[in-house]
């Protein structure tokens, strides 16, 4: 692959290496000094970006990760990440994330041709995704990105006479009894991530930093729903995170939300969150002028920029962050 010239004398050539050929601690502290000050000022610890998370997450189930990165004397100065996800059994997407482009080489277009490359390598009849911030997104734009939703927030007091249901109880991983769920709730979805026992234990009961809290509904002895939430503290309040509400119908979807904020109440917390396409049974949606960014799902085709991707199903699970 030739390399292009950016100041007349240094030439920094980008390359699409597996996760087996990249240096996952020179990732890491990329990661760390792009967003580190990010992270202080929300009180969250840089271990949040550490060499462990990332050995966790470009190893999904559906194949290892691609990344993306231009270098300079060891160091990564700019990288895009690309994670694949299954889509049902016969479909995959590529989940682009951990964009980051050192201080000291701003200005260069690196950032561009990260993209660029990585997007050219991937599979073409594959489907690209991503969660762009605002800076980001002309960039994706440029390159046949098309934004499709502005993924709500949604927002519930945690107060108020909720119960839990004595039908939801904590699991302590997900197993094989999951699988018959996921085929049963991919059918009205629409594209989504398939939310088999390997993603999700991949997603959440391997997850090195955040231990999330696990529920599933059984309802005459079979299991109707699963429910993920991630209790976090940022700048001074707590509220638990819906990660995913997975569910066979409207009744066991309510049933569910229900118990969500009668765990959000009982442990404390001053809300009830989630970024997910769907409504969420009880919550109310952030008007978008309240929120300090707002959540933006892009997507293409990675051969055919024009083909149309349908409607897609969100949690907040498939955004990276949580």
């Amino acid at each position: 692959m030739k390399g292009v010239r950016d100041d007349g004398a240094t030439r920094k050539e980008v390359r699409v290496v597996s996760v087996s050929s990249l240096d996952v601690r020179a990732h890491a502290a990329l990661q760390q000094r792009v967003f580190g000050a990010l992270l202080e000022e929300n009180g969250i610890p840089l271990a949040r970006l550490g060499p462990e998370v990332f050995a966790w997450k470009l190893r999904p189930p559906a194949g290892e990760a691609r990344v993306a990165l231009v270098e300079r004397d060891g160091a990564i100065l700019s990288t895009c990440t690309a994670l694949p996800i299954a889509l049902g059994s016969r479909e995959r997407a590529w989940h682009l994330c951990d964009a980051a482009t050192a201080p000291e080489a701003r200005g260069q277009g690196l950032f561009g041709r990260v993209l660029s490359t990585l997007c050219a390598a991937l599979p073409p009849e594959d489907w690209l995704f991503a969660f762009p911030n605002e800076q980001s997104r002309p960039a994706f734009a440029r390159r046949g990105f098309t934004r499709r939703m502005k993924v709500p927030l949604r927002f519930r007091p945690a107060r108020g006479s909720a119960e839990r249901s004595a039908r939801v109880t904590p699991i302590e991983a997900f197993g094989a009894v999951h699988d018959a769920l996921a085929e049963r709730i991919a059918a009205g979805l629409g594209r989504t991530a398939a939310r088999t026992p390997a993603y999700l234990r991949w997603r959440y009961d391997a997850h090195p930093y955040f231990d999330y809290q696990r529920f599933e509904l059984r309802r005459d002895g079979v299991v109707d729903g699963l429910l993920v939430l991630n209790r976090m503290k940022a700048r001074g309040r707590v509220s638990l995170w819906l990660m995913e509400l997975l569910a066979v119908d409207g009744a066991a979807e309510r049933e569910l939300a229900r118990a969500a904020v009668a765990f959000a109440k009982a442990q404390g917390c001053d809300a009830l969150l989630a970024a997910r396409s769907a409504k969420v049974p009880g919550t109310m949606r952030v008007p978008p002028c309240f929120l300090p960014k707002q959540h933006v799902w892009m997507v293409r085709g990675a051969g055919d920029v024009a083909r149309e991707p349908g409607h897609w199903h969100v949690e907040t699970g498939d955004w990276d962050t949580f």
